[in-house]
């Protein structure tokens, strides 16, 4: 396939970076639904070894957009609906409740750092640095809650919502001009962070959130609704 000529991954060795392009071609509809990922081709077209591949599979695995099928292997999975929704019930509840609580020094500046670090990446004008940025602020703001368990548990959540972000950001084309959206999104919110409005913080949250929602259930509906034709 001609797609996969863009993203070989010469001298990576890293199962994330491989796990982090296969998202990529299953965002681009390059790997579709259901599709066998066969081992020996795509770790040639993609230029790394089959151990690679594999550790990147299982990652896949465990962001639910890779299953084993009896007699077929690892395939392709798409989301659902009730997968987005369960997934972003799970996220507001932990962000929300990060928001809601007062940020130490330590906290408050890891915060300060995870904005800076998105506005710099948006420079990139890249999807998935600017994902994997924004992802890193919203981690920086479920940390404030204290708790080892939460947070990992938060980053096991945001290997699904790369798949997720990725999608949205592509589709909305949001890497081409960040800063009237992801930034401008996150800007305020920050602000009341810093500032120790709580209240303004939780509620710019809240919508951004939702609204977040309600987009991508416009997306999978109209993707699931091409399927079907």
């Amino acid at each position: 396939m001609s797609e996969f000529a863009d993203i070989s991954l010469h001298r990576v060795s890293t199962a994330e970076a491989v796990a982090d392009a296969l998202v990529g071609l299953i965002v681009s509809g390059v790997l579709r639904s259901g599709e066998p990922l066969r081992e020996s081709s795509l770790s040639t077209k993609l230029g790394v070894s089959r151990n690679s591949l594999r550790e990147a599979i299982r990652l896949l695995e465990r962001s639910r957009l890779v299953k084993y099928v009896i007699h077929r292997g690892a395939i392709v999975v798409t989301p659902t609906l009730a997968d987005l929704e369960d997934l972003y019930r799970t996220r507001r509840q932990l962000e929300l409740a990060g928001v809601r609580e007062e940020p130490n020094e330590d906290q408050l500046a890891a915060i300060t750092r995870a904005y800076d670090a998105l506005v710099s990446t948006s420079q990139l004008k890249t999807a998935e640095p600017i994902v994997a940025a924004d992802l890193a602020l919203h981690q920086a703001i479920v940390d404030v809650l204290g708790s080892e368990r939460l947070s990992t548990f938060y980053r096991q959540i945001c290997k699904e919502l790369v798949f997720y972000f990725t999608v949205l950001s592509y589709t909305d084309e949001e890497y081409i001009d960040p800063e009237t959206s992801i930034i401008h999104r996150h800007q305020g919110m920050v602000e009341a962070i810093v500032a120790g409005d709580r209240e303004t913080a939780h509620d710019l949250l809240a919508d951004h959130i939702d609204e977040n929602y309600e987009r991508l259930k416009e997306i999978l509906t109209a993707r699931q609704a091409e399927v079907s034709e």
